[in-house]
């Protein structure tokens, strides 16, 4: 928070007049962990690019097929992942490596053991730019929660590297203090509904109901759709402006070569323009 009040100490002012539950991560009572985000849902844009302009029915099909293809082979890839001994999902998998590697380079200290309270220094390291923090852990071994002053563990559901230090330390798997949500088979609940197969057009039943009629206001213009955005700073390329646009025949601005006056003379020939009389 301290550097969002030295780069904006407007915005600053501003969040501090939100709760912490509406705009921070550590704070939203763990409904925003990884893929549980809206990304997912907005990232679905990207897939459907390529076939916007075909008709409301091929979208319709398209969005079918993909969504079985997709539940399908993540169904078949947490089958896999489970008959291979894994508990959890492969993004839960390298982060609890990566912060295994991580945990052994801490220090920790019991402050209280009954009540799991814990003390974890990390090491210094040589370029001297890394290290040297301590943080306040707090570990539950019961119902296998815990929290710590890097937020990271309330964010993401999964111990961080000084967590997995105070874990490790009282020789527990650090595995069990992982968020349900990662496991295999909370995945797996996800997608286990299977889809019918849609049958041949020709053996649907026959619809009987109200004929809709799109409005012909609605349909496309022929060529090119006019921008109606209004332009900003942002679609500046970076060139000088350029000046006038001139007629290719008497060089005047004004008009083009199709609505020019008339020919060229003395008295209206542009700048660009070679006098005969006078010589090159």
């Amino acid at each position: 928070m301290q550097n969002i009040r030295q780069i904006c100490p407007e915005g600053a002012q501003w969040l501090d007049q939100h709760d912490l539950e509406m705009w921070t991560f550590h704070k939203d009572g763990g409904h925003r962990w990884g893929i549980a985000i809206t990304n997912s849902s907005e990232s679905i844009n990207n897939v459907y690019r390529e076939c916007r302009a075909l008709p409301i029915s091929a979208i319709v099909e398209m969005t079918f097929w993909k969504t079985n293809g997709w539940f399908v082979n993540r169904l078949h890839w947490c089958e896999k992942r489970e008959a291979q001994g894994n508990i959890h999902s492969d993004y839960a998998t390298k982060i609890m490596e990566k912060d295994n590697r991580k945990s052994s380079r801490h220090t920790v200290t019991v402050m209280n053991r009954n009540a799991g309270e814990y003390s974890v220094e990390t090491r210094h390291w040589e370029d001297g730019r890394r290290g040297g923090h301590r943080h306040e852990v707090t570990v539950n071994f019961r119902t296998k929660k815990g929290a710590c002053s890097c937020q990271k563990y309330q964010g993401r559901g999964i111990p961080c590297s000084h967590a997995m230090a105070v874990i490790k330390h009282r020789s527990k798997d650090p595995r069990h203090f992982v968020s349900s949500f990662f496991n295999i088979d909370s995945q797996k609940s996800s997608y286990c509904t299977s889809f019918r197969a849609l049958p041949d057009e020709a053996y649907w039943p026959v619809y009987e109901g109200m004929v809709i009629i799109p409005p012909i206001g609605l349909r496309q213009e022929t060529g090119r759709p006019r921008v109606k955005r209004i332009p900003n700073e942002m679609d500046q390329s970076g060139r000088p402006p350029r000046g006038p646009r001139r007629c290719s025949i008497c060089k005047l601005p004004g008009h083009d070569k199709r609505k020019c006056p008339g020919p060229i003379g003395p008295q209206n020939a542009g700048p660009d323009v070679v006098n005969p009389d006078n010589g090159a």
